[in-house]
C-alpha cells in the first residue's frame, strides 16, 4: 500500500486505515505507531531538525548583522573622532600663523577649522535633537568658536597687520576651544566605546545562544536520528545473521518512525516467507526421504520376487517390508482361488480379521478395476486392499489393518498399488513358468514313452511270442512236469511285464492340459466307464486347489491305477471316488468298490500296482491305505498335503518324477 493511499488529508493516517497490530509485535513489547488524533498533524523529523537548524542560522545572522552594523558605524565615529581631534589641532595652527603674522595662512586655518567643524563626517555622528549631551557638546563648540575664537582670531590678525605691539595672543580663546573640543572627543569616543559594548553583549549573548541551541540540535539529532538509526542498523544486522524475532522499538510516530514500522512489517514478512520457505524445505526433505523409502521398497521387492520363485516366505518378506514402509503393524496377503480365497502369510494381531475379510470373498481380488479399496473394521478404523494386479486379471490382494484414526497419504496408497502390481505380476510369471514346467514335463515323458515303446516293448513283444513256440514244442512230446511249471510262470511274468510296460506308456502319454486336474479326472472316469461298462461315481470337491504339475500326475496315477485293480482283480459292479479336504491343510482321496475284496491277511503287497502307488504317495508326502470296505469291496484311501499354489521353499513344488 502506497504512502498516498493510506494518508488522509494534510499527510494524517485515517483512524479506519491503521495499520494492524499483530501478535508478534505485542510479544516483543513493541506496537506500532497509531494515527494521530484528527486536525493534528504528524511529527516530522525533517522539520524539527530544519527549525532547529533555522534558530542557529538566525542566531547566526543576528550576530553578524550586529557586528556589521557595529562596524560601520564605528567607521564613521572614528572618522568624526579624527575630525574632532583635528579641530583642537586647527586651533593651534591658527594660533600659530597669528604668531608669524601670517595673515594668508589665519585665512586658510580659518576655512580650514570651518570646513572641518561642518564636515558631513562629523556632523553625521551628532544626533539632530538638543538634548544629547553629544549635541550640546557639538554646539558649545561651535557657540565658543563663533562667539569668541572666531572674532578674536580676528581681530587679532587685525592686530598683528596693523603692526600693534601684543597682537596674536588668543591663549584664553584657544583654551577654552581646546576644551569645548576636548570634551566632543570624549562624547564622540565615549559613543563608539558604547557601541562597541553593545556589539559585544550581542555577540555574547548571541554565542550562548549558539551554543545552546546547538547543543539542543545535537541532542535531538541524536535523540530523533541517531538511536533510532542505529537500531534500525542493529536490527538489520540481525535480520541477516537469521534472527527474524527482532523488532524496532518505535520512539516517534515522525518519518523514522514510520521508517521503523516499515522495518518491523518487511521483517514479518520475511519471517513468515522464511517460516514458509523452510516448511516447504521440509516438505521436500520429507517427500525425498518417501520417494528413497519407496525406491528402496521397491528395488527389495522386484529383487526378492525376480531373484527366486515365489514362495510364501517370499512373500512374507515383502509384506514386512510394506508394514515398515507405509507404519502399519497388521497387513496380509490373499490369494484368489476358484473355491475360497486363501491368505498365504500375514502379521499382527488382526490376523483373524484379516483372515475373515478374505474369506468374505476377497474385496479387491477380483479385479483390478479399482486401485484401493477400504473397508470399515467392526472395531474401528480401516482395512486398506491393494489388488494384485498383473494387468490382465487379478490374483488377490495386500491387506493392511489400520487402527482407528490413521489413514494412509497419497504416496502410500500409491505405493501399496504399486507393489501389489509388482506381486500380481511375479505371481503371473510364477504361473506362465510353471505351465512351461509342466508342458516340459509332458514332452519328456512323451519322449520316454515312444523310446519305450520302440525298444523294451518290441523286445516284451519278442519274447512273448517265443515263450508260445517253447509251449507248442513242448506240447508235441513229454515234458517233464516242472518243466512245464516254469514256463508256464515264465509266460504268465512276460505277460505281466508286458501289462505293466502297456500301463506305463498309457501313463507317459497321459496328458493334463490347461483345464486342469478335475478336467483329467473327468476324462479318466469317462474313459474306464466306456472300457469296463462299471457304474462309477464321482464326488469332486477340490475346486479351485492348485497342485504343482507333478503332484497333479501323482494323483491322476493313483486314481487309474486303483481303477485298473478294479477292473482286473475285484469284480465288481459299482465304483464310488471321492476327492475333499481333509482339514485345513490335507486333501483326501477315496476310491470304493463293491468287489469280490481281498483277505486282510492275505495283503496283495507283492502286486507291482500297489507298490507304485506307494511309491507315488511318498511322492505327495502322504499316505495310501489298501483295506477291505465294510459291507464288501476293497477301499483306496490316499491322504497327503494340500501344499497349495505356494510352497515354502521353491524345490518342494518339483516333486518327483513319477
Amino acid at each position: 500500500m502506497t504512502p498516498e493511499a493510506t494518508r488522509g488529508e494534510n499527510g494524517d493516517l485515517p483512524n479506519n486505515q491503521a495499520r494492524p497490530v499483530t501478535a508478534q509485535h505485542s510479544n516483543q513489547g513493541v506496537s506500532p505507531t497509531s494515527p494521530p488524533p484528527s486536525g493534528r498533524r504528524r511529527p516530522s523529523v525533517v522539520l524539527r531538525l530544519g527549525a532547529w537548524i533555522a534558530a542557529i542560522a538566525s542566531l547566526a545572522a543576528v550576530s553578524i548583522f550586529a557586528s556589521i552594523t557595529v562596524a560601520e558605524l564605528s567607521s564613521g565615529e572614528a572618522r568624526a573622532i579624527n575630525l574632532a581631534g583635528s579641530l583642537r589641532m586647527q586651533s593651534y595652527a591658527i594660533g600659530a600663523a597669528l604668531a608669524q603674522g601670517d595673515a594668508r595662512g589665519i585665512e586658510q586655518a580659518i576655512a580650514e577649522f570651518e570646513t572641518r567643524f561642518t564636515s558631513p563626517d562629523l556632523t553625521r555622528t551628532i544626533p539632530q535633537g538638543a538634548d544629547g549631551s553629544l549635541r550640546r557638546a557639538y554646539d558649545a563648540v561651535g557657540s565658543v568658536w563663533r562667539g569668541r575664537f572666531h572674532p578674536a582670531v580676528e581681530k587679532a590678525a587685525t592686530e598683528v597687520a596693523a603692526g600693534q605691539p601684543g597682537g596674536g595672543r588668543l591663549s584664553a580663546e584657544t583654551a577654552e576651544i581646546v576644551t569645548a573640543i576636548n570634551r566632543l572627543v570624549v562624547l564622540i569616543e565615549q559613543g563608539l566605546e558604547d557601541k562597541l559594548q553593545l556589539l559585544r553583549l550581542v555577540q555574547g549573548i548571541s554565542l550562548v545562544l549558539l551554543v545552546i541551541v546547538g547543543a539542543a540540535a545535537v541532542l535531538q539529532l541524536k535523540q530523533k536520528v541517531l538511536l533510532p538509526l542505529h537500531d534500525l542498523l542493529a536490527s538489520a544486522d540481525r535480520v541477516r545473521r537469521g534472527d527474524f524475532a527482532v523488532r524496532v522499538p518505535i520512539r516517534e510516530p515522525d518519518e523514522l518512525g514510520q521508517l521503523g514500522e516499515a522495518f518491523n512489517f518487511m521483517v514479518e514478512d520475511l519471517s513468515r516467507s522464511y517460516a514458509q520457505l523452510e516448511n516447504r524445505v521440509q516438505e521436500k526433505t520429507e517427500e525425498l526421504a518417501r520417494s528413497n523409502q519407496s525406491l528402496d521398497l521397491l528395488y527389495r521387492t522386484t529383487r526378492a520376487l525376480s531373484e527366486r520363485a515365489v514362495t510364501r516366505a517370499t512373500l512374507q518378506q515383502v509384506l514386512d517390508d510394506m508394514e515398515q514402509v507405509v507404519g502399519v503393524t497388521s497387513g496380509a496377503i490373499c490369494l484368489s482361488r476358484a473355491d475360497a480365497p486363501e491368505t498365504v502369510c500375514r502379521t499382527g494381531a488382526d490376523g483373524i480379521a484379516i483372515d475373515a475379510l478374505c474369506r468374505s470373498t476377497c474385496h479387491g481380488c477380483e479385479s483390478g478395476d479399482r486401485a484401493i479399496v477400504a473397508h470399515p473394521k467392526p472395531a474401528g478404523g480401516q482395512t486398506i486392499a491393494a489388488p494384485l494386479f498383473d494387468g490382465s486379471r487379478s490374483h488377490g490382494a495386500l491387506l493392511l489393518a489400520l487402527p482407528p484414526g490413521q489413514t494412509l497419504a497419497p504416496w502410500q496408497l500409491e505405493l501399496l498399488e504399486t507393489v501389489g502390481r509388482h506381486v500380481g505380476a511375479a505371481l503371473a510369471s510364477t504361473q506362465r513358468n510353471e505351465e512351461r514346467h509342466r508342458l516340459a514335463l509332458l514332452d519328456e515323458r512323451s519322449v520316454i514313452a515312444r523310446e519305450l515303446h520302440d525298444s523294451l516293448a518290441q523286445s516284451l513283444s519278442y519274447l512273448k511270442i517265443q515263450v508260445t513256440r517253447l509251449q507248442t514244442l513242448l506240447r508235441k512230446s513229454p515234458t517233464p512236469e516242472p518243466v512245464t511249471e516254469i514256463v508256464g510262470e515264465l509266460r504268465d511274468g512276460l505277460n505281466e511285464a508286458y501289462r505293466q510296460l502297456r500301463e506305463l506308456l498309457t501313463t507317459f502319454r497321459l496328458r493334463i492340459d490347461g483345464r486342469g486336474l478335475n478336467a483329467a479326472i473327468d476324462d479318466t472316469v469317462q474313459e474306464f466307464r466306456r472300457r469296463t461298462g462299471l457304474e462309477i461315481t464321482l464326488d469332486n470337491r477340490l475346486g479351485g486347489v492348485e497342485l504343482a504339475p507333478n503332484r497333479e500326475i501323482h494323483v491322476l496315477q493313483i486314481i487309474r491305477e486303483a481303477l485298473t485293480n478294479i477292473e482286473r482283480h475285484a469284480q465288481a459292479g459299482r465304483v464310488a471316488i471321492a476327492l475333499a479336504p481333509n482339514g485345513a491343510e490335507r486333501l483326501r482321496v477315496t476310491v470304493d468298490d463293491d468287489g469280490v475284496g481281498f483277505d486282510e491277511a492275505d495283503r496283495p503287497l507283492h502286486r507291482y500296482g500297489i507298490v507304485i502307488m506307494h511309491d507315488r504317495a511318498q511322492s505327495l508326502a502322504g499316505e495310501i491305505s489298501v483295506r477291505p470296505r465294510e459291507g464288501g469291496g476293497t477301499r483306496v484311501e490316499l491322504d497327503f498335503p494340500a501344499d497349495a499354489h505356494l510352497s515354502d521353499s521353491p524345490t518342494s513344488a518339483q516333486g518327483s518324477a513319477p
